[in-house]
């Protein structure tokens, strides 16, 4: 199995965040984690910068990004090249199509009204452009999580977790455990196309499965 946490913001790649590469790194190694995907807003890393980083440190890191589009934030992986013009959801499906690619929605409803239907929350656009859905956010609230989870089963999506890490003890939060070996961005990829996965939540000095009974609790 391969633990990774796929969502994870760096200082000074995303603004917003006061998580340095390097302290990332070494509390994913304190939790067990194998891998980290670095998705920073807007904002692809270079795959120098990254490689030089797993080099120096032997951690698995992978690229990502996570595009703020008309119909949602979406996890991205796949992509050689961002550019900004990539905001309009339709259109960044195309150009993920085009690299092989693939996309996730991130958070989907952490700014929607709690009392929303589970019948209303299906029918959001996001929905019908991306390959899978993220169920555990380390930083939403557990109702959003709750009904991600919910549109997940109902739409037939497994769901991923991510900790949304902006700060060092936000770190591996949730994460998503693979069936085999990671070992790069090609295979992080090709798993999640195949479903090979499944996602658990921090806590109690394991990680806790949400929503793949096939995989036990890994302790840390």
């Amino acid at each position: 199995m391969t633990v990774i946490d796929l969502h994870v913001h760096t200082k000074p790649a995303s603004p917003c965040s006061d998580l340095e590469p390097i302290e990332l790194i070494r509390k994913a190694k304190q939790l067990g984690i194998d891998g980290v995907c670095l998705t920073e807003h807007d904002k692809l890393w270079s795959a120098e910068a990254v490689l030089n980083l797993v080099r120096e440190y032997s951690f698995l890191l992978l690229r990502g990004v996570e595009v703020s589009t008309n119909h949602g934030h979406i996890l991205v992986f796949g992509l050689n090249e961002y550019s900004h013009d990539l905001w309009r959801a339709e259109k960044l499906r195309d150009a993920v199509d085009q690299a092989g690619g693939l996309m996730i929605a991130a958070h989907p409803f952490r700014e929607s009204p709690t009392n929303i239907s589970l019948e209303q929350a299906c029918k959001r656009p996001i929905f019908q452009l991306v390959d899978e859905i993220e169920v555990c956010n380390g930083v939403s609230s557990e109702g959003a999580n709750s009904i991600a989870l919910e549109v997940c089963r109902k739409l037939k999506f497994r769901g991923t977790g991510g900790s949304d890490a902006h700060s060092v003890e936000e770190v591996g939060r949730c994460v998503t455990i693979f069936q085999n070996q990671i070992e790069a961005e090609e295979d992080l990829v090709a798993e999640l196309k195949a479903g090979r996965f499944g996602t658990a939540r921090l806590g109690n000095g394991s990680f806790v499965p949400i929503n793949c009974s096939q995989i036990d609790s890994i302790s840390i």
